[in-house]
């Protein structure tokens, strides 16, 4: 009996650890094809179509390898994404253009998505979140 209680009440704890960590994933954002060292990786993980590339989680990455650079997000919940990535390679916080507001620092986005005239759109970009999940980007 006291053997049965302690399996069943194992089992429960089992169980609620299960269900608590539930929904929290962890991405593995792998960008590669970066022109340089220098600079700062600006990753940032969006949650909607109306946050898209306003607001979302970031991190600084410094590049200290231009074949690959891997930049890991814990604790996302299920849901649709799109990652999006600029190689600040002056540090100044911000993408830099040139004519006609073509930048000029390189950039990505997850599905290697691409825009016509601006930014690659949150639908071709998105991507599902229901466990742990590894993407690549390549900046251009």
């Amino acid at each position: 009996m006291k053997k049965s209680i302690l399996t069943v009440l194992g089992i429960v704890v089992a169980t609620i650890s299960i269900l608590a960590a539930d929904g929290q994933n962890q991405l593995t954002v792998v960008v590669k094809n970066m022109q340089s060292t220098e600079g700062t990786l600006r990753v940032t993980i969006f949650d909607s179509e109306s946050n898209w590339l306003i607001e979302g989680q970031l991190q600084l990455v410094p590049v200290d390898n231009k074949d690959a650079v891997t930049v890991i997000f814990e604790d996302i919940p299920n849901g649709t994404y799109g990652v999006a990535v600029i190689h600040d390679q002056n540090n100044n916080n911000e993408m830099d253009t040139g004519t006609f507001g073509i930048p000029i620092e390189a950039y990505g986005f997850s599905n290697d998505a691409r825009g016509m005239f601006g930014p690659a759109d949150f639908d071709d970009s998105k991507f599902e979140i229901s466990g742990n999940k590894q993407i690549e980007i390549n900046i251009k």
